[in-house]
């Protein structure tokens, strides 16, 4: 499952926490509908032509958030380009690759559910 940053809609949070200022929330609530417990929580860089190969998560699920670059992800089969926002869900079952075809490193946020 692919999630556009561009389709989600940001709210505006004042005082957040009884805080002070504000923030911009982007939820990607996708991703809290499969539930279970965290196994990974990771900031990963991938090298400039650099792949994490294809495989299924048979007992758990991964999340992928693109934070910086432009990465080519196979979901289940599909090949698709990720921008910076962009999140890719691998349900149980399910499985996926993510590459680096350009010279910047990619930047992105990887999470296993159990």
């Amino acid at each position: 499952m692919i999630v556009r940053l561009n389709n989600i809609e940001p709210k505006e949070v004042t005082k957040p926490k009884d805080g002070r200022g504000s923030l911009i929330n982007f939820g990607y609530e996708a991703a809290t509908k499969f539930g279970g417990q965290i196994k990974m929580f990771s900031v990963v860089e991938l090298k400039p032509d650099s792949k994490v190969g294809y495989h299924i998560h048979e007992n758990d699920m991964e999340i992928y958030l693109i934070l910086d670059g432009k990465a080519v992800v196979n979901d289940s089969g599909t090949e698709e380009l990720l921008n910076p926002g962009d999140m890719l869900i691998t349900p149980k079952g399910e499985g996926h690759s993510i590459e680096n075809k350009t010279n910047e490193p990619i930047t992105f946020l990887a999470v296993i559910i159990e």
